[in-house]
């Protein structure tokens, strides 16, 4: 009777022992599935050898839905993007707005007469009574002594000055952006500074105060300025009279 219960024991013993085996071997493939699984869910965040590893959905996220309820944000149309909803600038070709313009057209010549010295553009040329190379920034109109000199535009006399070489002269900002400057004036003059002047109107008389051209023969010296240089005269004159 006692060996018959140390053999029940013994049998009971190795069916536990083979039980736990059994056990601990699905248990191990268990684990071994759980690895596989996440080993094929990493995927490198880039193709440098430190790279990190990071977990991949089966679904890309195009194939994800966006919830609008949830998000509280509208969803997007592929056809748009961020830069569409930039407001653009308007075309270079558009006109410019409040741009200055120069009207060179209806300036009359403030005397009648011939082109003694045409303008030099910049270029040297002698001085009869100085003797010396230098640019001539105007034109020479011959004309008597004393001839009415007029406004070649309307616009405001801005200077009255009595310079040691090119006389008694008058400079009048015009009202179309151009500056005239009349110069070997006699002193006794029909304007002062800061008046209006309309076109035609007589602000002086031709005189001998020009000692830097005395040598020539009588004549206006008369010059022109456009945005701060100076410019031919008579490419602001109106061939038809103004």
């Amino acid at each position: 009777m006692k060996n018959r219960r140390q053999n029940n024991d013994g049998k009971n013993a190795k069916s536990i022992a083979i039980a736990s085996a059994i056990g601990l071997t699905a248990v191990a493939a268990s684990l071994v599935a759980v690895y596989g699984s996440t080993t094929r869910r990493l995927v490198p965040t880039s193709s440098s050898p430190e790279s990190l590893w990071s977990f991949s959905s089966s679904k890309s996220d195009s194939d994800i839905p966006v919830n609008n309820d949830v998000s509280g944000v509208p969803k997007e149309s592929s056809s748009s993007s961020s830069a569409e909803k930039v407001q653009k600038p308007e075309s270079s070709d558009a006109e410019p707005v409040n741009r200055p313009v120069t009207i060179k057209a209806g300036n009359i010549l403030p005397v009648e007469g011939e082109i003694d010295k045409p303008f030099s553009n910049g270029e040297l040329v002698k001085s009869e009574t100085l003797g010396v190379w230098k640019t001539h920034d105007g034109v020479d109109i011959l004309c008597e002594l004393g001839t009415d000199v007029k406004s070649m535009s309307e616009g405001v006399v801005k200077e009255i000055r009595d310079d040691a070489l090119m006389g008694v002269c008058v400079t009048i900002e015009q009202t179309n952006g151009l500056e005239a400057h009349y110069c070997g004036l006699a002193k006794e003059l029909n304007v002062k500074a800061g008046q209006q002047v309309k076109q035609g109107e007589i602000i002086g008389k031709t005189s001998d105060t020009n000692q830097s051209e005395i040598l020539q023969k009588p004549h206006l010296h008369f010059a022109v300025k456009e945005n701060g240089k100076w410019i031919d005269p008579m490419s602001v004159i109106d061939k038809n009279g103004g």
